[in-house]
């Protein structure tokens, strides 16, 4: 081969080397193994021995992969250069490595920590969706469920912690708590394991899953969560009001006051204006006199 077409390859090699790691791929098509997938003791999040643009395609003999989905519309660990996986249609969902699209599991299935969205809804999922489930279906204890258990019914209770790091070091925790009573009208009681009624706003709790507004508040009693519009009461709205119009009211008599002053001190500056010219006409006009007079005088005097 000529010595141009080897410096040709070796800069055309260099150039996909560094657009691979720069694109973050730097695992694509290393040995991998399915047996080493896992998830973060503190932080739950799922690691495998690819990136995460990538997944591993087998237990044995494994290499890293291009993933084949997301599920996430701006997924973590890709770039502008990268070209975007697709999202699953409908009915199916993407497990947390990416393999690829597959179809929703029934209940009782295993499932991914946390992925509601990999379980089949149930017939009536209008009747129990909320925000703390999908589509009626829940992934408690990595097995799908329905959040279908009504009152006095026994639950199944999931408790999750996640440990952050600070920036010094310290951990914080934040236990995450579910079940599959009917939200948020019910929810599983740790003593009892039984649905019961949610609590109303200003009651005790012990956590967020016991108030309706699922909101445990700092002293220990439900409040409305942080996005619920502010209320403003009646007399709020009364008192406001009133000052407004005496504000308007004030502000109009004023300037009532205001004009009507300036309006006399014209008046009173054109009044003596006036008085002014005339007492000058008045003075011109003896002057005038006395000048005639003055000049028949000295006429008759020289007559």
């Amino acid at each position: 081969m000529p010595s141009s077409g080897r410096v040709f390859l070796l800069v055309a090699s260099v150039i996909i080397h560094t657009l691979l790691v720069y694109s973050g791929e730097t695992s694509l098509g290393a040995v991998c193994s399915t047996d080493n997938d896992r998830l973060d003791s503190a932080s739950h999040k799922f690691l495998s021995d690819c990136d995460d643009t990538t997944f591993c395609s087998a237990s044995v003999n494994g290499t890293c992969q291009p993933r084949l989905c997301r599920r996430d519309e701006f997924p973590f660990g890709f770039t502008n250069f990268t070209s975007l996986p697709p999202l699953c249609q409908n009915g199916t969902f993407c497990p947390d490595e990416g393999s690829g699209c597959k179809p929703l599991w029934t209940v009782g299935s295993a499932c991914q920590m946390d992925r509601d969205d990999q379980c089949a809804p149930p017939p009536n999922w209008a009747d129990l969706a909320s925000n703390q489930n999908f589509n009626g279906s829940l992934c408690l204890k990595s097995t799908c469920t329905f959040a279908n258990m009504s009152l006095g019914q026994p639950c199944i209770l999931d408790g999750v912690t996640y440990i952050d790091l600070g920036p010094n070091g310290e951990q914080f925790s934040n236990t995450v708590t579910r079940h599959n009573c009917q939200t948020s009208q019910l929810y599983c009681d740790t003593s009892l394991q039984v649905c019961v009624p949610t609590k109303s706003l200003g009651a005790s709790c012990g956590s967020d899953q016991e108030c309706r507004s699922f909101n445990c508040g700092p002293g220990g009693v439900c409040v409305d969560p942080p996005e619920t519009p502010r209320r403003v009461e009646a007399w709020q709205v009364a008192l406001t009001s009133l000052s407004i119009i005496t504000a308007m009211a004030v502000t109009v008599v004023m300037l009532t006051l205001v004009h009507k002053r300036l309006r006399l001190q014209r008046y009173r500056e054109i009044r003596e204006y006036y008085e002014e010219q005339i007492s000058l006409r008045k003075s011109l006009s003896v002057l005038h006199a006395a000048a005639a007079d003055r000049y028949l005088d000295e006429k008759r005097h020289f007559d």
